[in-house]
């Protein structure tokens, strides 16, 4: 006669906080109540499903089979980003989303030696919406053509929504009581829409001369799939453990995407022409390629747990990308007439370009057993940006937005019933860039620049509190009996 045991726990996490940055961070999020509270300093080891994401040879030394679901149910997200298009013409965006889902559970094998995880999480989802408007007198215009400062008034949008989503499969396996080895193989979907405007028309001082002025579109939309290839160490020696993990570089598998840029000018002169034009560029590109790198990490976990008290100590270092291109657009013709300048094509005005830096990132949690029922919870983590200042010299469309390194500080407690836990935890996190590069700027603008703006340096900061509510039912354990014939 065969035993079968299923454990089955349902999580809900509800977070209300002002989050954003995901587009060049990798610890914005963390997942499972535990983990969370922890600032994701449990890499030396766990007992919960988390491990199929943090180290997957912590999860042979589960005891219970189990199926279990985390979800963040909502999210506030504010961004402002000050004199993104001129003076007090700031890019201000509120959003609610959903924010990060795990879900997952382990599979005992026949051999308690051996252990397999799988899961789905979203480890990032980010969206970003802003407008920012400016309506000046400033001397735009050639003195000699149109003397004194002329009226300018000029309109700006970006909006951005990306998302991943990971597949998850584990397996760990029981090398003797104290070392454990394990692989995890992520398969991650990512999706990911932007669009910028910038729209600037200038009305001369002058009755011989018309409406003056320039517009820019740009739109990337696309998917890709990757595989990423995680192995993890662990060395068990009560109170400690320790952690081991290496993420090897993704393997770009297949992806999609359109990529388009139109820009119309109106009666402008630019520095090399003697005359006025007015001209359109635009083209549009779809069902190209697509890849997408994300880079090599290696992380160290240190963690405690004693009778009244346990200590978690985690550092992950990620390695840099170099400058690529997302989408490899053909050279088509691009400027209409194609007389005003033949030798631009749309290879350098569709191109997408990707990067990024490394950065090392570190996580130290403090948990505290009050009793079997009460647990206090302290931790922090910094979170660096991988913004690459490259991506922006690069010719193309620039679709990551931010660069600010972010700080978090989180505190809480859970309570443990025979049957259920709750969880409640306070989220803080700040962040601040004082040289944003802000491209699209209309401040002290020139008329060759009416069409794309100003780069500036600007300042963009972040701030964040935050309310974690942690539920979780543990539902009876189910014994099914399976008669031998």
């Amino acid at each position: 006669m065969k035993k079968y045991t299923c454990y089955f726990s349902v999580l809900f996490l509800l977070s209300f906080s002002c989050v954003f940055g995901q587009d060049t961070h990798y610890w914005t999020n963390q997942f499972g109540t535990r983990s969370a509270l922890m600032s994701g300093a449990v890499v030396g080891g766990a007992r919960d499903n988390t491990m199929i994401y943090y180290n997957p040879a912590a999860l042979v030394f589960m005891k219970n089979t189990s199926v279990s679901v985390n979800a963040n149910a909502y999210n506030v997200q504010n961004i402002k980003i000050e004199n993104a298009l001129g003076e007090q013409a700031d890019y201000l965006s509120n959003q609610t989303n959903s924010v990060p889902l795990l879900a997952g559970g382990l599979i005992r094998m026949k051999s308690e030696k051996v252990k397999v995880g799988y899961g789905i999480m979203a480890p990032v989802d980010f969206s970003f919406k802003g407008i920012a408007r400016v309506d000046s007198n400033i001397d735009v215009i050639n003195e000699a053509e149109s003397p004194g400062e002329e009226e300018l008034v000029g309109e700006s949008s970006v909006s951005t929504d990306l998302r991943e989503l990971a597949f998850i499969l584990s397996s760990s396996t029981a090398l003797s009581e104290k070392w454990s080895v394990g692989v995890t193989s992520l398969f991650v979907f990512r999706s990911h829409v932007y669009n910028r405007s910038l729209n600037a028309y200038v009305f001369p001082n002058n009755p011989n001369y018309d409406l003056i002025g320039g517009n820019l579109l740009e739109n990337v939309d696309y998917y890709n799939l990757r595989y990423v290839l995680k192995l993890g160490l662990l060395y068990r020696t009560e109170p400690w453990s320790f952690g081991l993990t290496f993420s090897a570089p993704s393997l770009n598998l297949f992806g999609r995407g359109t990529t388009a840029a139109n820009i119309a000018a109106r009666n402008l002169r630019f520095n090399s022409m003697p005359d006025r034009i007015s001209g359109v560029a635009t083209d549009r590109q779809s069902k190209l390629k697509t890849r997408f790198r994300s880079p090599w990490s290696a992380a160290l976990g240190i963690n405690y747990r004693g009778e009244r008290s346990g200590i978690g100590v985690a550092a992950e270092y990620f390695g840099g990308v170099d400058v690529y291109t997302i989408m490899q657009p053909a050279a088509n013709s691009f400027v209409r007439p194609e007389s005003l300048a033949p030798e631009l094509g749309s290879d350098l005005f569709l191109n997408t370009p990707a990067g990024a830096s490394p950065v090392f990132n570190v996580a130290a949690g403090y948990e505290y057993f009050l009793n079997e029922r009460w647990t206090l919870y302290l931790s922090a983590r910094n979170n660096m940006s991988n913004f690459n200042p490259d991506v922006n010299r690069a010719p193309g469309i620039r679709t990551t937005l931010s660069s600010w390194d972010i700080y978090h500080l989180t505190s809480g407690f859970t309570i443990n019933n025979e049957r259920t836990s709750i969880s409640l935890g306070i989220l803080l996190s700040s962040g601040r860039d004082d040289e944003y590069e802000q491209q699209g700027n209309l401040a002290q603008v020139r008329e060759s620049d009416l069409v794309k703006g100003t780069v500036t340096i600007t300042e963009a900061k972040y701030f964040t509190a935050g309310i974690l509510f942690g539920f979780t039912y543990f539902f009876d354990r189910l014994q099914f009996e399976k008669r031998e014939r």
